[in-house]
């Protein structure tokens, strides 16, 4: 009875433990644009960030973990990077002339247009290999969808107003979604939506995915860029793997 009650405690304190990793506790690094008066911070790969920033005009950005380097299609009134992916990066830009918005793909020399099929604006955000996240709005709202090169997977965050994907890595998809009480940002892994939230923020928007990294933009009295990196699990976890042992000792002793 004794030992039951032992390993009992230990798995109820292992699962407190690992609970506490699994709510969202992460650090969290600012990234801005200098000069810049708002910076989003929305794709990662490898050592490379892209986003877009605020001057006056929007534009896109790649950073390198040192440099700043601006992106503009040519002729668009602006220009958003979101997705990078090795040398291709992904997003979407405007004309003044009211056709809505378009996505794109930049290989690292030229520019090719992505749009869906019936839908009134495009909007691409990530990339990962041969698939492409983003959103798109038609006359019931915006959804999010993956694009794995042949057909289009619409994704909406169930009980939510709207749902914007905006970054892929593998089976993960994070973005944020909107409904009743705000913005907040997910992360799919395909079975289940995970909430992401900045502490003190009154948004938070995840904007791309990594290795577990996830980058973003948060609201308090201004825009700020973000980096979540996950918490390794609490030292206590670490501590009770010796008591697991003893219990076995004992368990074996009382046989």
């Amino acid at each position: 009875m004794r030992t039951t009650f032992l390993v009992s405690a230990v798995a109820g304190f292992l699962a407190l433990c690992m609970g506490v990793s699994a709510q969202g506790a992460y650090t969290y690094t600012t990234l801005d644009v200098p000069g810049a008066n708002h910076t989003y911070a929305y794709g990662i790969n490898g050592g490379n960030i892209v986003g877009f920033y605020y001057d006056g005009s929007e534009h896109g950005f790649r950073y390198d973990g040192t440099t700043y380097t601006t992106l503009d299609v040519p002729g668009a009134s602006y220009t958003r990077a979101y997705g990078v992916d090795d040398s291709n990066i992904v997003g979407y830009y405007s004309y003044s002339d009211g056709s809505g918005s378009h996505g794109f793909i930049y290989d690292g020399t030229a520019y090719a247009t992505i749009d869906v099929p019936g839908a009134s604006d495009t909007r691409v955000y990530d990339i990962d290999g041969g698939n492409i996240a983003g959103y798109y709005n038609d006359g019931s709202g915006s959804h999010g969808f993956r694009y794995d090169g042949t057909a289009y997977t619409t994704l909406d965050v169930p009980g939510a107003t709207n749902t914007y994907a905006l970054g892929i890595d593998g089976g993960n998809i994070v973005g944020y979604y909107y409904d009743s009480s705000g913005n907040y940002g997910f992360r799919y892994d395909g079975t289940a939506y995970t909430t992401l939230d900045v502490p003190g923020a009154t948004n938070t928007y995840a904007r791309d995915i990594a290795g577990g990294n996830i980058v973003g933009s948060y609201e308090d009295d201004g825009m700020h860029g973000f980096l979540a990196t996950p918490v390794p699990a609490p030292a206590a976890v670490w501590m009770a793997v010796p008591l697991l042992a003893v219990i076995g000792v004992i368990v074996k002793m009382r046989r």
